[in-house]
């Protein structure tokens, strides 16, 4: 059967988290045909790994990725869409932070607009400082290295058409940066403001 909406995921530390936000996915699209990729950037945890195979066994929809190590948040968001089967992928965080209800808004906009991708702006961020810290630095290097649209908000929070998802995976070098690849393969590119929930528990461990 045909996959309409992908959901990638990478995972570090997440037991606690993650299961909370497949159910939230479950309950929220049970109308559309697709699939969750649940990807285990080498969390240190044995937790982690035994929650997501439970997950496998519980919902025939979520697929699991194991790999083996950290290689960072960007490498495991590569790794898992290069397993996806959908029309259109959605990435999110593995932490609860990211309402996955919101996601049906942002691929109405990406409709509607024939943009390739459409990213999340956070209307109130709950992020951790070193989390925020980063982002500004990320937002620094994309404006003076990649050209990023003045008001453009790069989030992890987004999805993208099929077309642009093909562009991202023929990517082959190493360090990846998905945004970086983003801007390279297109500037149809939408944001709408989204919902940013506090975190339950823990921080994040990306930063």
């Amino acid at each position: 059967m045909e996959i309409e909406l992908s959901f990638v995921i990478p995972v570090y530390n997440s037991a606690t988290t993650i299961g909370q936000v497949v159910a939230d996915i479950v309950a929220a699209y049970a109308d559309l045909q697709f699939e969750v990729v649940l990807v285990n950037d080498g969390s240190p945890d044995d937790e982690t790994e035994e929650v997501c195979c439970e997950l496998v066994e519980k919902y025939q929809q979520v697929h699991f990725l194991q790999l083996s190590k950290n290689f960072s948040e960007h490498n495991a968001v590569l790794a898992g869409m290069n397993h996806t089967r959908g029309e259109y992928v959605a990435v999110l965080d593995d932490d609860g932070q990211n309402p996955p209800s919101e996601i049906g808004r942002m691929l109405k906009v990406l409709k509607q607009n024939n943009f390739d991708v459409v990213y999340g702006r956070y209307v109130d961020k709950q992020h951790h400082w070193l989390r925020n810290l980063g982002s500004v630095f990320n937002d620094k290097v994309a404006n003076f290295m990649l050209g990023k649209p003045p008001g453009l908000y790069l989030s992890s929070f987004k999805v993208m058409n099929r077309f642009l998802v093909e562009q991202i995976i023929s990517y082959k070098g190493g360090f990846p940066y998905i945004d970086g690849l983003v801007l390279r393969a297109t500037s149809n590119i939408g944001q709408i403001e989204v919902s940013h929930l506090a975190r339950e528990s823990g921080r994040s461990n990306y930063t």
